[in-house]
């Protein structure tokens, strides 16, 4: 028997994270009736019903998916979840979570950290809304199961799996400006091998607001730059699974993507290059089934990701090569970044009795950065190794305590630790949770090792340096919540407070002899100089009186502010966050019904956001945006499904036409109009 779990011990140290025990498994069908459908495994790595899950889960359904019809995932997101904004910047949409940037948020693909960053943004053109089974949001610090970047929360989006021994899927859409997007998957099971290979395509002309930008501090009309620029992407998956016996399961995943996108040059707007964009990664899972629901998982993932820009008209830069500055000319790539990743997890998972379920694990992060005239040397890497425990122990039949923690050691910043408490009451329909956790983010390779100079915008010659003297921003969150889940109506409540400190921020410094005689005009350090402190309150409402009405709603305030230092008479009080709004709400309307061949289905979605502030220039316009889809299903087919789908988004024709420059609420170009098909044979 020792010898037995000695075996287990050692091969958890070199194993991995993986996916949590179905809790569906034993369960009577009239059980199931008796909770929510959905499972999710986000806040404790372990599958529960949502509504017995004692960490709160928001998620974004199949079906509200499949009824809102997406362009890309930024829409999804924006329009189902109130807690979620983008900012709008040249490098893309920023994604925001309570107040907090991308920096703060975690974001997984099937459990697995995203690799692949442009702007201090996650490229989430890699993703299809048409292969997204559902979405699960945890706000607040998670640092204790997911380590570093959780401090506002983690969004986990979890993909559709093959079930079927042959399935053969394909969505298109085509909408106005250009804008198509093709999916074909082909899944298929031979004996105990499941495999399902995926080709995602999606190209968009871009569109023009407006010709008016501010250039040199006035305000001139006929430029040629576009609020959303012409692009082109695709990615190309494979994924495998093999069932060696009752046990033991492996997988194998493999995926490759790229991505161009043409920046118009014109007047007042001298762009030199166009963006391309390529990543390719590799994974591998095991998952082996101890006696009972026990089970150990090990993974092993590499991603790259790359970032280049490709000339089109000569450019003499602001780099310096033997004193000269160096110049590029039409028809050259040139790598900005990239970016690699290896990430190898373990985890085991047992049920003691009736009353504990025990997750605990180890981790390894490698994080390599390669960035020509950015670095010195123009590479730098940095490592993480953690481990973690948590126990998730029934009190009594009402109450549920989770405790956890997480020690992280980092190349640079030490050992830290992140524990988390989180306590769920449950009374009939009723859930009262309440939890704490500390934060925590390392700096990034950027804030750490970045030191190169640059004219941004058309501004002065700065030099920017990192600081290897940096230490890791830490947050304290707290949350209270109340939740019913009835046969008709879920609605819950939620407050939260977010207390962040050592938050980094550039601050300038004194040019040094050596940067004047360059010309250097500023000199900026990345150092741990600000404190932030949110609170805010969620609230979520869903109502489905018959089966074929459904009513969602959600609203959410926060209230972010944080010190900021070069302010002025400003100087490090507390203002509010930059590119933050105070109330957002989103509201989704359906209905449908079936006759004997067809079956219709209608959705209104719409989106309201308060007035957007920011620290410089000016704030961005309140706004609200509504979206009407229909669905139409053809009936008694055996094997196949046909859905067609029509719709208007934008329906009130809302533009913004803030000047380029400046900053805007919405890029979004006015009513347009679209249409899907879903193609799917499916065997018995």
């Amino acid at each position: 028997m020792k010898a037995k779990y000695a075996f287990v011990v050692g091969l958890l140290c070199i194993s991995g994270y993986a996916s949590g025990q179905s809790i569906i498994e034993g369960k009577k069908n009239e059980d199931l009736s008796l909770l929510l459908e959905e499972v999710v495994v986000t806040g404790t790595g372990t599958n529960h019903y949502l509504k017995e899950a004692p960490v709160q889960t928001e998620v974004i359904t199949k079906r509200a998916l499949e009824q809102y019809q997406a362009r890309t995932i930024e829409e999804l997101l924006n329009g189902l979840s109130p807690s979620i904004s983008f900012m709008d910047g040249s490098m893309g949409n920023h994604i925001q979570l309570n107040g907090l940037s991308n920096d703060y948020i975690l974001i997984m693909i099937d459990g697995k950290r995203m690799n692949g960053d442009v702007g201090g943004q996650n490229d989430l053109n890699m993703l299809n809304p048409a292969h997204i089974e559902r979405i699960e949001i945890v706000k607040g610090a998670a640092s204790s199961l997911y380590g570093s970047d959780a401090i506002a929360g983690v969004i986990n989006i979890i993909t559709k799996k093959n079930l079927s021994k042959q399935e053969l899927t394909s969505t298109s859409r085509v909408g106005e400006y250009g804008d198509v997007r093709e999916s074909i998957s082909l899944g298929w099971t031979f004996g105990k091998v499941k495999s399902v290979t995926a080709l995602d395509f999606h190209h968009t002309d871009g569109w023009r607001n407006t010709d008016l930008q501010w250039n040199q501090q006035q305000l001139k009309p006929g430029s040629t730059q576009k609020t959303v620029n012409r692009s082109t992407n695709y990615t190309l998956s494979e994924k495998l699974e093999w069932e060696v016996n009752k046990r033991l399961t492996l997988s194998a995943s493999a995926n490759y993507y790229e991505r161009w996108v043409a920046r118009p040059h014109g007047q007042w707007s001298y762009l030199a290059n166009d963006f391309y964009y390529r990543n390719y990664g590799f994974a591998t899972n095991g998952k082996y089934k101890l006696k009972g629901r026990n089970y150990l998982t090990a993974d092993l993932s590499y991603d790259r990701y790359g970032y280049f820009y490709d000339y089109k008209l000569q450019e003499v830069t602001d780099y310096f090569l033997n004193g000269d500055r160096i110049t590029y000319y039409p028809g050259q790539r040139i790598k900005q970044s990239v970016q690699q990743q290896l990430l190898g997890q373990a985890k085991g998972v047992f049920y003691l009795g009736n009353t504990h379920i025990l997750n605990t694990g180890i981790e390894y992060l490698y994080q390599h950065l390669e960035s020509p005239h950015h670095i010195e040397g123009d590479k730098a890497s940095i490592y993480t190794l953690a481990l973690y425990a948590q126990d998730e122990w029934t009190l009594q039949e009402r109450w549920v305590m989770t405790v956890g923690a997480r020690g992280t050691l980092h190349k640079e910043t030490g050992f830290n630790v992140s524990p988390k408490v989180s306590l769920l009451y449950k009374w009939r329909a009723v859930n009262l949770r309440a939890s704490y956790a500390l934060g925590y983010k390392a700096p990034t390779v950027k804030e750490l090792y970045y030191n190169y100079t640059a004219s941004l915008g058309g501004g002065a010659l700065t030099a920017y340096h990192g600081n290897t003297d940096l230490k890791a921003q830490t947050s304290q969150y707290a949350s209270l919540s109340w939740e019913y889940a009835g046969k008709k109506l879920q609605a819950s409540v939620t407050g939260y407070l977010n207390l962040i400190r050592n938050m980094i921020e550039l601050v300038e410094i004194t040019p040094s002899a050596e940067e004047k005689l360059d010309e250097i005009e500023k000199s900026k350090v990345y150092r741990n100089l600000t404190k932030a402190r949110i609170w805010g309150i969620d609230c979520i409402l869903k109502y489905q009186p018959s089966p074929a009405i459904s009513l969602n709603a959600g609203y959410s305030f926060t209230d972010p502010k944080a010190q900021y230092p070069n302010q002025g008479i400003h100087y490090m009080e507390y203002i509010p966050i930059n590119a933050t709004s105070q109330h957002a709400a989103t509201l989704t309307a359906s209905w449908q019904h079936s006759w004997k061949r067809y079956r219709l289905g209608v959705s209104a979605n719409g989106r309201y956001q308060s007035t957007k502030h920011y620290i410089v220039d000016n704030d961005a316009d309140a706004f609200q945006t509504w979206r009407l889809n229909t669905a139409h299903t053809l009936l008694g087919l055996k094997t196949w499904t046909l859905t067609f789908n029509v719709g208007v988004d934008n329906l009130f024709n809302y533009i913004d036409r803030t000047p380029f420059g400046r900053n805007r609420a919405t890029s979004t170009p006015g009513r347009n109009y679209y249409a899907s098909l879903l193609i799917k044979y499916k065997s018995k």
